[in-house]
Order: structure tokens, then sequence, then C-alpha cells
């Protein structure tokens, strides 16, 4: 699979406050942050659900996968979507990194790769799962 996703139990906002504090404690800051919605509305002219996009960054291992493939930064940042889905359930889902990086071939690359995909994994494990499973 190349995402993790959990339903969680908040609203839309509290997601968002939640996944955001989720990514602090493991170290990592939100470079971007797209709503989907907004840009939907105002590019198609077509109503939306829900929908943002956060451009989530580790420091220390984009520096590290960065220096052994100067060409990595083509793959940042470890995008985490949140979404309201028509029956009101919020989801959280992002990137899996070791799915993101195998097609970088230093040496060191796939050991870096795991060290973030398992932090990705704990930010999605600390959110409160709601007790429907996350859509597939």
């Amino acid at each position: 699979m190349y995402h993790f996703s959990q339903v969680v139990k908040t609203s839309f906002a509290g997601a968002i406050e939640q996944v955001t504090a989720s990514l602090q404690e493991e170290g990592f800051g939100i470079l971007t942050e797209i709503d989907v919605q907004a840009a939907f509305k105002k590019k198609l002219g077509q109503e939306f659900r829900q929908y943002k996009i956060l451009g989530a960054c580790h420091p220390g291992i984009a520096y590290r996968m960065i220096q052994a493939d100067d060409k990595a930064g083509t793959l940042y940042p470890c995008n985490v979507v949140v979404q309201e889905h028509e029956d009101g359930r919020v989801e959280v889902s992002a990137v899996d990194p070791l799915m993101m990086f195998l097609m970088v071939h230093a040496p060191e690359a796939k050991a870096i790769a795991l060290e973030a995909s398992k932090k990705m994994q704990a930010v999605i494990a600390r959110l409160p799962a709601a007790a429907i499973p996350a859509i597939a």
C-alpha cells in the first residue's frame, strides 16, 4: 500500500489540528497547505467536499536523503490528506515515504526512507480512530 489511512473521531477542523500536532511530535513541519475544495470552486466552478493536502517535511530526514541523492528533492514534500467524506466521516491519509523513495537508488536511501515511514506510521497511529475502518 502506498499510504497509511485512518478514519478519525473528530471534525474536519479538529483533524487538521490533530494531524498537525502529531506531525510536529514526530519532527515534521508543514511546508504547504492546499485547500482542494477552494481550488476546485475557483478554478472549475465545481463544488467539492472538504479536502486539504498538507505538504509535510522532516528536515533531518530530508537533508540526509538529499545528501544521498541530490534529485530526491523532486519527491518532497510528503503529502498528508485530510478529507471529509459524503457520509460525514473524516479520514486522514499520508503517503508512505518508503514507497515514495523506492526509486532513489543511493545505498543509504532505503534505511532513510524506512525511518521516515515509521515516523509517518506513528503520526497516523497517534490520531483518535473512529469505530469505522478507513476507506480503501
